[in-house]
């Protein structure tokens, strides 16, 4: 059984959908795991509860975020100017944000509940298809992130999927790099 597990939170791939983070809910989904306590949060279908969940910011996000700026640049004339307005400021705080938490594990919590199946993602047109979301609470900022430098020695990020399982080596080594 696995230890714990890292879950990859990516930048939204579409102007579109920076927008509906912005307007439904108000916030990034990396800003929303800095600010709560709790959160439902995609997570491996077997995860289970009492499981360590480290929160990372992925690498492959400054691109991302660079390349909406561009498009909204390009598309400027065909976007509404408060639509417009709120893209500049999003992607802006995007950037700051990405400095000080981008490539790095920011914060931990724990699976407290039975895992959820829920279609949200793709009934909303989001980037990510999981349907498996686990209840994870007792989240706590780590400070100073933990950049992927100082683990990817020990731990490989999936490049494919959200979640890179960890076993109890790899999850130790990673407390350790502060203390935790």
């Amino acid at each position: 059984m696995d230890a714990a597990f890292i879950t990859n939170i990516s930048f939204p791939k579409s102007l579109d959908e920076v927008l509906y983070f912005i307007d439904v809910r108000g916030r990034f989904d990396v800003e929303e795991v800095l600010e709560e306590p709790y959160v439902e949060w995609t997570a491996p279908k077997d995860a289970h509860i009492g499981e360590q969940v480290f929160f990372m910011h992925s690498k492959t996000s400054i691109d991302t975020i660079r390349s909406l700026k561009k498009q909204r640049r390009e598309m400027e004339a065909h976007i509404s100017p408060d639509a417009n307005e709120t893209l500049i400021e999003a992607l802006d705080k995007a950037e700051k944000l990405y400095q000080s938490i981008g490539g790095c594990v920011f914060a931990r919590g724990k699976v407290c509940g039975e895992i959820i199946v829920d279609n949200i993602a793709r009934n909303d047109g989001l980037h990510w298809r999981s349907v498996y979301y686990a209840p994870i609470g007792d989240i706590s900022v780590i400070e100073p992130p933990i950049n992927i430098s100082e683990f990817r020695e020990f731990i490989k990020i999936s490049r494919t999927g959200a979640i890179t399982k960890l076993d109890e080596r790899q999850e130790k080594m990673l407390l350790s790099l502060r203390g935790l």
